[in-house]
This record gives C-alpha cells, sequence and structure tokens, in this order.
C-alpha cells in the first residue's frame, strides 16, 4: 500500500514536526468512529514523553499494525496527538483519547556515539562505532573494524565530550589504544609504554590530560541451568593512569586480594570513582559473590590524594558503571558479578553524594537488562542501553532529569521508520553524548594498521 504521511502545523518555537506514519490510502478512511477514552495503543510507546525541543521526529505505528490517522495540536510546550485507527475492510473506526508528548527546553548534546555489534559472544566480525545527529536519523561511522583487519573496536571515550578527542580499543593484530585529537591519530600500546599493563575501561579526566583505566584479566564461562547463558568476569584487574602530556603509563592502584574496575570522575575531576571488589578466588564456581562497592579518593597531579573510601555498596548487589552530573551519580547494579549486560536483574540506581541516599530508579527500569547509561553535558537528560523490547538486543532509551532526582519516562530513540526498532539486527553498546559531529576516520586509523602490518 501507499505510505500516507498526515502532520498539523505546530508553534513556530518547535522547529522539528513530530511525523506519524500510516500505511493505507486516503480511500479506506472510514467515515465513522467510536471514542475509546484510552489511550491509543502505539509503538514505540511515546505516550506521555518528554523531548528536547528540536529533537528527530517520533514516528510510531500502531502495535498492532492497523492503519491509522491523526491529528496534532500544539498548546505551549504540551503536543496532543489524537488517533484515528480501524481494520483493514472495516467501516467503523475508533477514535482514541489525545495523548501528550511534552516538549522541554532544557538542552541536550546534539550527538549520541555507541558501538553496533551483534549481541551474542560468537560473533563479531563486522562491527564499527558509529554517532546518531538527534535533531535527524542521521548516522554515520566514525570507524569500523575495517581498519584494523577486522578486529574489535570498543571503549570508546571522548574528552569532556568534545569531538574532536576521543580514544577506543582496537583488538586484534597490531593492536592497542587509539587516541584521536584533532587530525592527530596514534595507536599506542600501553602495556610496551608503562608497567605491564593493558588498558581496558577508561575514564578521561575532565581537563584533557590524564586517562584512568582499569587493567583487567577478562574471562567468560557458560551456564546451562539458569537463565544466564554467559557469565563474563576479572580474575585480576587494577588501575593505572596515562599522561598524555608525558606519554607515559603508571600504577594507580594495584592489589593482590581486590578487583578494581570502571574509574570515573567528577565533574571538576578532583575526585576519583572506581568500583571494587574483594576477591573471593575461585572464579566462576564462586561468582555469586562477587560484589563491586562504589569507591572514591581525591586526585590531583596524575596521582591519588588521599586514601580510598568507600562510598556506597550492598552484600547483596553489584555495582558497575558509576557517572556523575553534579551530586548526582548513576550506576547500574545487579544481583553479582562485572558484567552487567548478560544479567536480566541489572537496573539503574540514582544516589545522591551529598546525602548518600540510593535508590533504583523505577521510572527508568524494566524486567529486562537495563545498562550503560551517560549524562548529557548540561545533566539534564540521560541515555541507557536496555533490552526491554525483546530481552536480547540491546536498544538506545533517553529521559529527562529534573535536576530533583526525578525521571522522565523513557523513550526509545526514534527512527525514521519504526519497524527498524524491530528489524535491525545489531546492538547498541556504549552509549556516549558528545558536543557534536566527529570526522570521520576510518583513512587514517585504517592507515596506522597498514604501518603495522609493513614493519
Amino acid at each position: 500500500m501507499d505510505v500516507v504521511q498526515k502532520t498539523a502545523t505546530m508553534s513556530r518555537h518547535y522547529p522539528v514536526l513530530l511525523l506519524f506514519i500510516a500505511l493505507t490510502t486516503a480511500a479506506c478512511t472510514p467515515r465513522e468512529f467510536t471514542d475509546d477514552p484510552s489511550f491509543p495503543p502505539v509503538f514505540p510507546d511515546y505516550i506521555g514523553v518528554t523531548v528536547p525541543e528540536g529533537m528527530a521526529p517520533l514516528v510510531f505505528q500502531m502495535a498492532d499494525g492497523r492503519p491509522f490517522r491523526m491529528e496534532q495540536q500544539r498548546i505551549g510546550d504540551t503536543l496532543w496527538t489524537t488517533v484515528r485507527a480501524w481494520k483493514r475492510g472495516d467501516r467503523r473506526g475508533v477514535r482514541y483519547a489525545p495523548f501528550p508528548v511534552y516538549i522541554s527546553s532544557d538542552p541536550i548534546d546534539p550527538v549520541i556515539a555507541y558501538r553496533l555489534i551483534e549481541p551474542g559472544y560468537e560473533s563479531w566480525r563486522n562491527m564499527g562505532l558509529y554517532q546518531r545527529d538527534l535533531s535527524s536519523y542521521k548516522e554515520t561511522a566514525i570507524v569500523t573494524n575495517q581498519a584494523n583487519n577486522l578486529g574489535c573496536v570498543n571503549c570508546h571515550t571522548f574528552a569532556d565530550r568534545s569531538p574532536e578527542r576521543m580514544l577506543f580499543h582496537a583488538r586484534g593484530r597490531g593492536g592497542g589504544t587509539v587516541f584521536v585529537d584533532g587530525q592527530d591519530v596514534k595507536v599506542l600500546n600501553l602495556s610496551q609504554v608503562g608497567p605491564h599493563r593493558q588498558g581496558t575501561y577508561p575514564a578521561w579526566h575532565p581537563d584533557g590530560r590524564y586517562v584512568v583505566f582499569s587493567s583487567n584479566t577478562t574471562r567468560q564461562c557458560f551456564t546451562i541451568r539458569n537463565e544466564q547463558p554467559i557469565e563474563v568476569y576479572d580474575t585480576d584487574s587494577d588501575l593505572i593512569v596515562y599522561d598524555t602530556a608525558t606519554d607515559s603509563v603508571q600504577l594507580l592502584i594495584e592489589t593482590q586480594d581486590r578487583l578494581e574496575t570502571f574509574p570515573a570522575w567528577s565533574p571538576d575531576g578532583g575526585t576519583l570513582y572506581w568500583c571494587e571488589a574483594v576477591d573471593p578466588g575461585h572464579i566462576p564456581q564462586s561468582r555469586g559473590q562477587v560484589h563491586y562497592r562504589l569507591m572514591a579518593a581525591p586526585f590531583a597531579g596524575g596521582t591519588l590524594a588521599g586514601e580510598p573510601q568507600e562510598i556506597w555498596g550492598s552484600d547483596s548487589l553489584s555495582v558497575s558503571f558509576p557517572r556523575v552530573s553534579g551530586k548526582w551519580m548513576l550506576l547500574t547494579a545487579a544481583r553479582f558479578g562485572t558484567f552487567p549486560i548478560w544479567h536480566k536483574e541489572a537496573d539503574l540506581w540514582l544516589i545522591d553524594l551529598e546525602t548518600g541516599q540510593a535508590r533504583p530508579v523505577e521510572e527508568l527500569n524494566s524486567d529486562e537488562t537495563d545498562s550503560y547509561h551517560a549524562w548529557s553535558s548540561g545533566g539534564n537528560w540521560i541515555v541507557f542501553s536496555s533490552r526491554r523490547l525483546d530481552g536480547r538486543y540491546t536498544r538506545l532509551f533517553l529521559s529527562h532529569f529534573d535536576g530533583e532526582g526525578h525521571f522522565s519516562k523513557p523513550f526509545l530513540l526514534p527512527q525514521k521508520d519504526p519497524r527498524d526498532n524491530q528489524l535491525r539486527l545489531k546492538s547498541y553498546n556504549i552509549p556516549e553524548f558528545v558536543t557534536g559531529e566527529i570526522s570521520d576516520r576510518q583513512e587514517r586509523i585504517a592507515g596506522l594498521f597498514k604501518q603495522e602490518d609493513a614493519q
């Protein structure tokens, strides 16, 4: 059938129209409709969400595939949408109650960067780092693993969300950590520079000079008697710091009986956070005893400037991915372990760093895995990954934060065709906000690995 698009005139203060698509023709539209006081069953569920001004149009379909028409009216900062839907061939349709979409003027960073990868552990031959312009549906590659001999590309991070300074790991032949600083691109094998430690999970200091990495020895095991098919765990992990000014690597934290991982910074860079667990030994048999806790220490001059302190922890939870905005910290909590993406029970938690109070963010969490998350630079928006659609593929959701400890209903990252949310057989991994478009570095980075091959 033909695709019919119907939009309504909106306020000039909202430059991008919300667009809705009905797979039908005008001749098929019934002339009679009965009123239904409920909201329409739409996919994605955009009913009652809060979106940033200028967001790419929210495109949805009826969850049961019925054709529909809609009318829109913006009143103040609320867009009201009335949907009329019907079954093909019926002479009478249903008119649902108008549903709201709230429009916020709070600024959001214009780009999200992420990795696209198959959701399983057995296939990663076709992956890459990509960016999405939030004001449109434009998605472009930053770099794919065609540049590094089909190795793995992962763990990307940006210096203060800058599109000009970033790093990521390139695994495989000639691998290392790729640093991008404007047009200057280099690959560095950290184990050859410093104390024979590889960089794994990075955190770029807000002033751009230092990068703290966890150095992890990672293994995986497979389970057959529960719903979790795989467990990824560390047998050893410490923290190292790379100084971009001196091109040197030093040990920051090294312990024999503890596991340190997932470094993160306070906004001013004066405090380093990380996750730490007592090593129970004999992992994976004892993996259920691994409970990471949130730690912190003052940082200055490239080293810790005080004793580590425990900030928050639980004997029944294991925390990961601490991320700070102002006095608020978001982290992921699962029953145990260090790789929450394989834990269906993984949820997002919010900590008030001034009071120490922590709570699961029920308004964001689902019955499936909710894990990696990032703050926009203004602190009013987050993006996080979730498997709530089908239990297997991670998709990206956004939510507004009011600054007082409350999040709005999360909404799925809009696509030009809502079916792409279900038919794209890739998981979105490690979403990060960026303050501008990132230049294509594919050719330049590929040149680095060709040089390695020639040596």
